[in-house]
């Protein structure tokens, strides 16, 4: 009878575990305050060339009703600022801004708003979305599928974090790309793969 008890204790200990992990708000995998930041390892796969990406919190923008947060990442390529937007279902992507040493910034556009982070945070979650994207005079459409795969353990140079996995697949014209991307509690993205380059989090510091 005791042990009986005691297992079924320990069985609504995990349920309960399992509940309190339901209920962390989906925003506190990706920071978005102003002058939060993050340093990144990143490699360019086919190259075999490292560099430095440097990722921060520049402030808010408004534009014909809709408001957000500028996401800037810079490293020896330039400079690009995401416009983004945060609803309860995930965090989108309005425009991106991308600029040179000496050049003006060009601006892509996406109708309606592309996925960044589909919320929620939930193993099994899938979201499929269609748009267009639009800069200077190519204007061609985005099939977009994404999925939280569920839970791992990453190490990066910043140290060991328990992630939510999320993987997407997109189709932009003729162009498929494939990416996973690992976000932590309180801390943000920790681990990117997609495409041409992959991003380990070295250094973060969240407001």
């Amino acid at each position: 009878m005791f042990m009986w008890i005691k297992r079924c204790l320990g069985l609504a200990l995990i349920f309960l575990s399992s509940s309190l992990r339901a209920e962390v708000s989906s925003d506190s995998f990706f920071p978005l305050a102003k002058a939060d930041q993050w340093v990144y390892n990143t490699l360019h796969k086919n190259a075999n060339d490292h560099f430095e990406m440097k990722v921060v919190v520049e402030g808010p923008w408004q534009e014909n009703g809709s408001e957000g947060m500028i996401l800037t990442q810079k490293d020896k390529r330039g400079t690009m600022r995401e416009f983004l937007l945060r609803s309860d279902k995930g965090i989108f992507i309005h425009k991106l801004g991308l600029s040179k040493a000496f050049t003006p910034e060009v601006f892509t556009h996406f109708n309606p708003a592309v996925p960044r982070v589909i919320y929620p945070l939930t193993p099994g979650n899938k979201v499929h979305w269609e748009g267009r994207l639009k800069v200077a005079w190519v204007n061609k459409p985005i099939v977009f599928d994404g999925e939280v795969l569920g839970w791992e353990d990453v190490d990066v140079p910043a140290g060991h974090f328990h992630c939510i996995k999320l993987h997407y697949h997109e189709k932009r014209g003729e162009d498929v790309i494939d990416e996973s991307a690992w976000y932590a509690e309180g801390v943000g993205q920790v681990k990117y793969d997609g495409g041409q380059y992959v991003k380990e989090l070295k250094s973060y510091k969240i407001q």
